[in-house]
């Protein structure tokens, strides 16, 4: 697999901790311009890795879209490696897939271990990430017609 070197930006990494449920939970999102990597760890350590990716119906596809109408999103969420059986990993990467398609077609990788799971602390967890996402999923077209608008 050939590397592309030059002329791209280097990934850009925000990094944080946050006390969830009294827990330290460490925080980092690492954007590589098409996928977006976040770590949520409470252990200094990643116990899974999941990805997910959100696709939507193309105007032009003529196919059968399986009941979605046009516009519609769907998700893919894999876990790469990590205990399969363990939901709640499915349900972070699919909460953040579903907000970062909102803004960006970028896709997500999750490294995730937490010591223990709750319906609080994953909204507690979700609330410090959509904090400090809005950054990061501006697509990069735009930012490039605001780099050009800059020049004119």
């Amino acid at each position: 697999m050939a590397m592309r070197r030059g002329g791209g930006n280097p990934p850009q990494s925000h990094q944080w901790d946050a006390d969830i449920l009294g827990v330290r939970t460490d925080f980092v999102i690492t954007d590589f311009g098409s996928e977006l990597f976040f770590v949520i760890t409470q252990s200094a350590k990643i116990g899974a890795l999941v990805q997910a990716t959100a696709s939507e119906p193309k105007e032009e596809d003529g196919s059968d879209l399986g009941g979605l109408r046009k516009g519609e999103r769907t998700y893919d969420v894999q876990v790469v490696f990590g205990d399969r059986r363990v939901e709640h990993h499915r349900l972070y990467a699919r909460a953040l897939i579903e907000l970062v398609a909102s803004r960006s077609p970028k896709s997500v990788l999750l490294g995730i271990h937490l010591k223990e799971h709750s319906v609080e602390a994953f909204r507690l967890i979700l609330k410090e990430l959509r904090e400090r996402i809005a950054p990061l999923t501006v697509p990069p077209e735009e930012e490039d017609d605001d780099l050009d608008a800059l020049e004119r």
